[in-house]
């Protein structure tokens, strides 16, 4: 009986638990379920975001045309027999003026390479350029009276010199004299400024048109050049230009040569024409044609007469050509009637202009950019000035307005500049 009742009672203790750990397990499994149904929602957080930058160089998107590759040309240096140090002709730098010279007397070739060009100025007109090239006019025109004689002609000559000594040692130049088709040089080639190149340039150019005793009426002109010179009939012709008359083949050969700064020193255009139709000789059967003829051979007597005053007076004589009529019968019956003229073609500024630029090319040494092609070179890089002496208080349209007019078109196409001196004191005053 108490076995039966422990084990009711154990049964008893037993389910008691088992309700009890059912309870506490159902109580925890409720709290649990609730807390699961709670919804957690996290905070933002800001966190730094970087800016994107903007690019600072554009980027152009577009395509780029490239440039085709250009072929260079090699420098070849031809060695010279018999010299001891072989010129070497050094490239063209594109886009620097100027170059180093050479000190020293021999020629240098007008190759020399640099970067500043020397200063000058010419009667007024001022430029730059490290290979200088100055044309003399020598016609008896430039030594009329009204533009002073024989006294002016000796102020441009020391005028010319004085303006060579004064460049630098790095600077090289050559001189053209020039009389109707005949030109002579001074050296072959540009040449380098030094003491005894110089002293060679007085020397040769002070006895040109020189002031003497006893002077004749045609003691003047190229043949009266110093010791030295090189006479040059190099024939430069280009386009329809059929002579190299005056100043013509001087300008061409400073192209040849090269130089950077061209100054010429002249008192007229010239003809500088092509004969379409030639002169009509009956005219000069009529009464006008024979007392032209008439006026040309009293005019010589007068000049003869004038310089035998003139040199009992100590003066140099005056400088007329008496060989040709147009001049001596202007110079003593200006309003006699002349002959008349035939048709001529003349020549335009432009033609002088593209002659000079394609002789340049034409003689160009080959040369390797450094500038890949992007920057081109310009079609003038040099300067052409003229200095035009003319007569004091006279004016012709024929012989001054066409000459002033074509100079100044001339330079205006070749980046340079063009001044009119009209007689001694002009002169004077410009260099004072």
């Amino acid at each position: 009986m108490k076995k039966h009742v422990k084990s009711s009672a154990a049964l008893v203790s037993l389910g008691i638990h088992v309700i009890l750990v059912l309870v506490a397990v159902s109580f925890v499994a409720v709290t649990v379920i609730q807390r699961e149904e709670q919804n957690f929602e996290a905070k933002p957080v800001q966190r730094p975001k970087m800016q994107l930058r903007k690019l600072q160089v554009p980027v152009n998107v577009k395509k780029r045309k490239m440039p085709k590759p250009k072929l260079r040309k090699q420098i070849l240096v031809k060695p010279k027999k018999n010299v001891p140090v072989p010129e070497i002709k050094m490239p063209e730098i594109t886009g620097v003026k100027g170059g180093i010279g050479s000190a020293a007397g021999e020629a240098v070739g007008g190759s020399a390479l640099g970067f500043t060009a020397p200063e000058i100025e010419v009667f007024g007109i001022k430029g730059k350029g490290e290979k200088i090239f100055l044309c003399l006019d020598a016609t008896g025109d430039m030594m009329w009276d009204e533009m002073g004689g024989l006294r002016a002609y000796t102020i441009i000559k020391e005028e010319l010199v004085n303006i060579v000594r004064g460049l630098p040692p790095t600077a090289l130049f050559n001189v053209a004299v020039y009389e109707n088709e005949d030109t002579v040089l001074l050296f072959p080639k540009l040449m380098a400024v030094s003491a005894q190149n110089v002293e060679k340039f007085e020397r040769w150019i002070m006895p040109l048109n020189s002031v003497q005793s006893n002077m004749d009426n045609n003691d003047y002109g190229i043949r009266t050049l110093g010791e030295g010179g090189y006479p040059n009939d190099e024939s430069l012709l280009h386009g329809r230009f059929e002579k190299q008359e005056l100043w013509y083949r001087p300008a061409l050969l400073a192209m040849k040569q090269q130089a950077d700064a061209v100054f010429l020193l002249t008192s007229y255009w010239g003809h500088q024409r092509i004969k379409l139709e030639d002169r009509s000789a009956s005219w000069y059967e009529s009464s006008a044609g024979r007392r032209w003829k008439e006026c040309f051979e009293k005019a010589k007597e007068m000049l003869i007469e004038d310089n035998r005053r003139r040199r009992e007076a100590g003066e140099p004589p005056r400088v007329l050509n008496t060989s040709n009529a147009w001049e001596m019968n202007r110079a003593y019956f200006p309003d006699i009637e002349r002959p008349p003229e035939p048709e001529f073609y003349y020549h335009k500024p432009d033609e002088f202009a593209r002659a000079m630029i394609e002789t340049r090319k034409l003689h160009a040494a080959p040369t390797v950019g450094l500038t890949s092609g992007i920057r081109k070179k310009k079609q003038v890089d040099f300067t052409f000035n003229v200095v035009r002496f003319a007569k004091k208080d006279s004016y012709e349209e024929w012989y001054d307005g066409r000459t002033d007019d074509n100079f100044k078109k001339l330079t205006s196409l070749l980046r340079g500049d063009f001044e009119m001196i009209p007689g001694l004191d002009a002169i004077q005053s410009v260099l004072d």
